[in-house]
């Protein structure tokens, strides 16, 4: 197997697994136990940085609800990497923004 078709068939379990999250994370009952688990939080996290925009996207969007839960903003905004994160999503947008301009 090369490493393209290895990538393409990461890249449908990662879009499942972040599509999961986010509708997790769609229900405000579900909101402080996602963040609370040791594990959702970081996987969202490292979702941002993913190659594949669907999955950045699902990653913000699940993001978003969790933020929604007011409990949940301290631990998310000092959650190793968040901030790193979310200022190359900026970062990255700005540069395909400016390319189309181009």
């Amino acid at each position: 197997m090369n490493s393209s078709s290895s990538i393409m068939n990461e890249e449908p379990d990662a879009l499942s697994v972040v599509n999961q999250l986010r509708d997790l994370a769609a229900d405000p009952l579900n909101r402080r136990a996602i963040v609370q688990d040791q594990g959702c939080l970081p996987g969202l996290i490292l979702f941002m940085d993913h190659p594949n925009p669907p999955v950045v996207h699902s990653a913000l969007l699940a993001l978003r609800y969790l933020a929604e839960c007011r409990a949940n903003r301290e631990k998310m905004k000092g959650e190793l990497g968040m901030m790193l994160s979310l200022q190359n999503v900026i970062q990255n947008l700005g540069e395909i923004y400016v390319k189309r301009l181009c």
